[in-house]
């Protein structure tokens, strides 16, 4: 899994938490890399450190660290989680006046649920939809 279109897929097949797509999650959104055994070297400034191995936060398995990657990949947005036709329905939306609609996601685990809407609504940025006060006013009839 290497690109976020990949991590959303793996995410809609989960039948349960999954501890490898927690790591995949982390790998991603991480500024350090695994450079071999026991070293990272961060992405932006080149720092080589040595490390422990530790895990990933059970992003798939526990609500509090799919809010907490949600607070981290989309800062200022908001959340929700409540029942919906026997599932569990997320979602995250941006507190601006050009994103009304919020970004769904269902599944049968709360948790799997906010993070797939967290890693659609990512997507949606990282291509470029209109977000954070940039919408497109060129089609505007004055």
């Amino acid at each position: 899994m290497s690109g976020l279109p990949d991590l959303i897929s793996n995410c809609q097949q989960l039948k349960g938490p999954s501890p490898e797509l927690d790591h995949a999650i982390e790998r991603y959104f991480s500024d350090w890399e695994e450079l071999w055994a026991c070293y990272s070297r961060h992405r932006k400034t080149g720092e080589i450190v040595r490390t422990q191995y530790r895990t990933a936060p059970a992003y798939t398995a526990s609500l509090d660290a799919a809010v907490a990657l949600a607070e981290q990949v989309l800062p200022g947005w908001h959340w929700g989680n409540h029942p919906f036709a026997g599932r569990r329905r997320a979602y995250v939306v941006e507190d601006s006046p050009l994103r009304l609609v919020p970004v769904v996601a269902d599944h049968s685990f709360a948790a799997i649920a906010l993070v797939l809407a967290t890693l659609r609504a990512r997507q949606l940025e990282e291509e470029g939809i209109p977000a954070r006060g940039q919408a497109a006013v060129s089609g505007r009839v004055q």
